[in-house]
């Protein structure tokens, strides 16, 4: 039985069209130009509140690079065809972390004003010698900038490995690129489970540094993973829209896709709860401050937000088979994870600079726009140098014919 009403004649191409290319280019550069000029003027009002802003918005994007690459590198390792069609997308939003890096460089000027622990009055209240030698080895702005200009190094060579790699097949259709991905991906899994864990304790969990959690790295890595497929998937509903690869990534594609982002959720919510109830059940006062900030004044609501929004509203969401195989359900899933993720970080930064409550500012629309419309940039330039998938891969034919069982 031949599998033709399955499969229409593929006549894709793997490029963008001009017109479209030249609308995409227009509107990220209108909302560059917005975003920066919106956000300097939000530096000039208080430095403060913009760096504030400015590490939600960067730390959103760099989970979400962070999870393109942990996930192309699972895509090396385990040799699998369905995601094929759609790895040179999630390959160019892994190539958003040499990009990042330079976004990187406001955080590095305001470490002052976000970090308590760069204050040298600070350093010597500690009474505590254990706690003090924290501080000289490790929490100390040397130390801080040497890491993170080590972990941007280690990544963006890593993502470039992967991705040139990719591209040389789109024309050799050799089998040696396949192989050399496969070797880069097994150390770099470990590379940046570890690097990335590292960082979220260095940008994030460091904002209180009484506090700490062993879980909180693969909680941030487990929100990023999910808001990568959610762009992932909303990139190729625009795509769609405009008539690009619409045969190539099919409602099959779309169905795992989906089960990708249930996982996550699920898997989120796992980590969530597990660092939750460690931190209840032990009690301690410097484990414990971080749920009480969250359970102060209208933070409380954000939490509660959190437990519906991002897990028990997903969860449902996503949970039947049909919700999966509809665009529609999946157009609204990945707008709403998006936005789920984002109070996520927002969560996780801000009740350490607003005690009382949440103080929403709209310098966190210009710093998010500013940083988005930046990395958005880059990769929509990028998508010009290389066909949108990666036709040379041995396993592409494989991936287009996918039927999910």
């Amino acid at each position: 039985m031949s599998q033709s009403h399955h499969h229409p004649v593929n006549t894709d191409s793997y490029y963008i069209p001009d017109a479209i290319w030249d609308r995409g280019r227009n509107v990220l550069g209108a909302m560059f130009l917005l975003g920066w000029g919106a956000a300097l003027a939000g530096y000039g009002q208080n430095h403060d509140q913009f760096f504030q802003s400015y590490l939600v918005a960067f730390f959103f994007a760099f989970s979400i690079a962070i999870g393109a690459t942990l996930f192309t590198m699972i895509q090396h390792l385990t040799g699998s065809a369905w995601s094929v069609p759609v790895r040179r997308i999630m390959e160019n939003i892994m190539m958003s972390l040499p990009v990042l890096g330079l976004l990187f460089i406001p955080v590095a000027l305001g470490l002052h004003s976000l970090y308590e622990w760069s204050h040298p009055e600070f350093v010597a209240k500690e009474v505590m010698e254990l706690k003090k030698g924290v501080y000289t080895n490790f929490l100390n702005p040397k130390m801080f900038y040497i890491r993170a200009v080590a972990y941007f190094l280690i990544w963006s060579f890593w993502a470039w490995k992967l991705y040139s790699n990719s591209k040389s097949q789109d024309t050799t259709k050799a089998l040696g690129p396949t192989f050399a991905n496969e070797k880069w991906s097994a150390p770099g899994m470990l590379l940046f489970f570890l690097s990335g864990s590292l960082a979220s304790f260095d940008w994030v969990m460091s904002l209180n540094p009484h506090w700490y959690s062993t879980m909180f790295g693969v909680y941030c890595l487990a929100g990023g993973a999910w808001g990568f497929f959610a762009l992932l998937t909303f990139i190729f509903l625009r795509f769609r829209a405009n008539g690009i690869m619409v045969n190539s990534v099919t409602t099959e594609h779309y169905h795992d896709l989906g089960k990708w982002m249930f996982a996550l959720t699920v898997f989120w919510a796992y980590i969530a709860f597990s660092q939750y109830m460690l931190i209840w059940y032990a009690n301690m006062p410097e484990e414990t401050i971080f749920f009480k900030m969250r359970r102060t004044g209208s933070w409380e609501a954000m939490s509660g937000v959190l437990l519906f929004g991002h897990f028990i509203f997903t969860f449902l969401l996503l949970l039947a088979r049909n919700s999966k195989r509809t665009l529609n359900v999946l157009r609204f899933a990945t707008l709403w994870i998006l936005a789920m993720h984002y109070t996520d970080v927002y969560w996780l930064v801000m009740p350490n600079f607003h005690k009382a409550g949440i103080a929403f500012s709209w310098v966190d629309l210009a710093t998010l726009s500013a940083v988005m419309s930046t990395v958005g940039l880059a990769f929509w330039m990028r998508l010009r140098k290389a066909p949108l998938a990666p036709i040379g891969d041995p396993r592409f034919k494989k991936g287009l014919e996918f039927q999910n069982v």
